[in-house]
């Protein structure tokens, strides 16, 4: 198993409006004279600030959004995060640093890692006694109401849910903790987790696949949605630290690469997705699903590109 373990520091960015996080990506097809155009966002946190860096103006998204939260008690600015939501539902990741969340009036402290789901209709607090650095993933259009329900990282790398995978490559070699995972999370439509790769220059998200797996070239009511978060450093001093992800679609024969920094969000919905490292770079990734249809969340639900079927 690969042990979580951090890459890059925390990083701050003024303030932004979700137009302004929202660029395209492009990449050249291998074999058409086609520059494909991918959802990419600036996810760099502001301080002492929630700031949304996925939204349904911003993204072609039905249902998935995401959002930083930044805060640090030293630092002017400071202040408690009050949301509130009714057909929403919400995982809070703690990136770094200890937060402090409370649902409904009860409080619970997360950690490096831990995750906090919160159901519709929901009233919450966002603090830190000294400083965090939060994930937000939510789902909207969200009808079933379910608890509030804690995942500690730790307990999940002791478990079933820590999925050590790419064993039949060494390159590919990684340990996918599904911390929102339909076996241990009552949920409308969210799954999460975090990747960890086992060596720089690793390849991650392997093999290429697709979440539409009443496709297989479109997305039909067994769907998904997904983001991408990555964290990314070059071991070389100095260096500028990507990765390589794929956006080719399915029936298309050969991987299109797009370039993805530090701190990058991309929607990777619509096609095959894998990712490549050069061998100086060390990368880990968020990932969150949201389900086309309530209730449908089986993550292992996929189409992979044929011929790789035996790659896991």
């Amino acid at each position: 198993m690969v042990k979580p373990y951090q890459i890059g520091s925390i990083l701050r960015s003024a303030s932004k409006q979700p137009n302004e996080r929202r660029f395209n990506g492009r990449v050249v097809v291998p074999g058409q004279e086609e520059l494909r155009e991918m959802e990419m966002f600036d996810a760099v946190p502001t301080l002492n600030e929630r700031s949304e860096v996925i939204t349904g103006d911003n993204s072609s998204f039905q249902f998935l959004r995401m959002a930083r939260i930044l805060l640090d008690v030293n630092e002017d600015g400071y202040q408690v995060v009050d949301l509130s939501w009714k057909q929403e539902e919400v995982v809070f990741y703690v990136h770094r640093g200890i937060a402090t969340i409370q649902v409904d009036g009860e409080e619970v402290d997360l950690v490096w890692g831990d995750c906090l789901y919160v159901g519709i209709d929901s009233a919450v607090k966002v603090s830190s006694k000294s400083d965090c650095d939060i994930i937000e993933f939510r789902a909207v259009k969200c009808t079933h109401k379910y608890p509030v329900q804690l995942v500690r990282h730790a307990e999940i790398e002791q478990g079933d849910l820590a999925a050590h995978v790419g064993t039949k490559r060494p390159m590919t070699k990684r340990t996918v903790y599904k911390l929102v995972d339909g076996s241990n999370i009552r949920a409308c439509r969210l799954l999460s987790g975090d990747t960890y790769m086992d060596k720089a220059g690793g390849v991650g998200s392997y093999p290429p696949h697709f979440h539409g797996p009443d496709g297989p070239f479109g997305l039909g009511a067994n769907a998904k949605e997904e983001i991408y978060h990555f964290r990314v450093e070059s071991d070389i001093p100095n260096d500028v630290g990507y990765v390589m992800q794929n956006c080719a679609r399915p029936g298309e024969d050969v991987g299109a690469y797009v370039h993805i920094f530090d701190e990058y969000a991309i929607n990777v919905t619509p096609g095959y997705h894998d990712t490549l490292a050069p061998p100086s770079m060390k990368f880990m990734f968020h990932w969150c699903l949201a389900s086309f249809t309530e209730n449908v969340r089986d993550w292992a639900e996929v189409v992979n590109k044929p011929g790789y079927d035996g790659e896991w």
